[in-house]
């Protein structure tokens, strides 16, 4: 593979990985390479530097961009790229194979201190509804009762791509209950300029983003970083109310939960929920918890019913632990969320 040295040639690269998978979709109906892939990633570190770890290999700085790096490995160089000129919503880039690359980089913000990804809320993953030339084009709905006992969980999963409701009757309005009733794990959206699709991409609810078509890789890029902007202004509000007024985060959910099983889950520390707490209240209907939150251990305090959480996180500590509480928590457990601070709404 030829070096890859600056912000120009990335962009060479993914250009023509887009015209090659087009091609070979137009004569053989299959993809010849992995689609672009792009994570956003909430960092607590203002700057990553060539000796930082990366999710494979190691980085190096790319020649004509500050903030831009590739990674070195001799297997798999240049198959990450990592834009941090923001300084704390970053993108990373892959062109692995999206099993392989989502496997990397969740090892990777595991266990590096400081890393989260971007929680997109369900206003955030519906950014372009209504936008001019910008089209939904199917919608992920997930629900896994995971809390529950295997013999009782109630599990709710649902992709769908539009067009096939012309096809079965009440699909549509299957969609709508589910929409209320559950979290949206995904959503995919096309720009189209008039029948020519410029951009497809599927956003995820971490805060990933796979992009199958773009005709023009800077309008991607673009694409992308308005997600960034967007991201990081719910950050910055957040941590500006959490800031200025005594409260606590407001969590409010569809379907009602288990607290015993989620007491059991917080108090070993594991999944992707990043909490380790312990229990300082105990009711039939509630639970208190304090403790520290593993993406920056920034201390946290929790109250959970059975349908709502609230969530206190000291001055200093990182707001993103909202969002991610309510991401994980609704496609598992509690069904669609919605996230308030002191009444105000936030996250949206």
């Amino acid at each position: 593979m030829r070096a890859v040295q600056s912000l120009n040639e990335f962009k060479e690269m993914a250009q023509r990985t887009f015209q090659n998978n087009q091609e070979s979709l137009d004569t053989d109906g299959v993809l010849k390479n992995p689609h672009l892939k792009a994570y956003l990633l909430e960092s607590n570190h203002k700057k990553i530097s060539d000796s930082s770890s990366c999710p494979l290999g190691q980085w190096k700085a790319l020649e004509d961009s500050r903030g831009w790096f590739t990674n070195i490995d001799n297997d798999n160089p240049y198959s990450f790229f990592i834009d941090t000129t923001d300084d704390r919503v970053w993108k990373l880039y892959s062109l692995l194979d999206v099993k392989r690359s989502d496997v990397l980089v969740n090892e990777w913000i595991t266990h590096c201190k400081g890393m989260d990804y971007c929680w997109l809320s369900r206003q955030q993953l519906l950014h372009w509804e209504g936008r001019d030339n910008w089209e939904e084009r199917g919608i992920g709905i997930r629900y896994a009762d995971g809390l529950a006992p295997e013999d009782t969980a109630g599990n709710f999963s649902l992709k769908a791509w539009h067009g096939a409701g012309r096809h079965i009757e009440g699909l549509n309005e299957l969609l709508d209950k589910a929409k209320e009733a559950f979290a949206i794990h995904s959503i995919r959206w096309q720009k189209k300029s008039g029948n020519d699709a410029e951009i497809i991409t599927e956003w995820y609810s971490n805060g990933k983003v796979t992009i199958s078509k773009g005709n023009d890789i800077d309008e991607v890029l673009a694409t992308i970083s308005e997600m960034a902007i967007r991201y990081k202004g719910s950050l910055l509000a957040a941590a500006r109310l959490r800031d200025s007024k005594m409260g606590a985060f407001e969590l409010n959910f569809t379907q009602k939960i288990d607290l015993d099983a989620f007491t059991l889950k917080v108090l070993k520390g594991v999944g992707d929920m990043r909490l380790w707490l312990v229990e300082l209240e105990h009711e039939p209907d509630f639970r208190r918890f304090k403790g520290v939150d593993l993406h920056n251990w920034d201390r946290v305090f929790l109250d959970v019913g059975i349908d709502y959480a609230y969530l206190t996180i000291p001055k200093k500590g990182c707001v993103n632990a909202a969002p991610r509480i309510a991401a994980i928590q609704g496609e598992d457990n509690s069904g669609k969320t919605q996230i308030y601070y002191d009444g105000v709404k936030i996250f949206d």
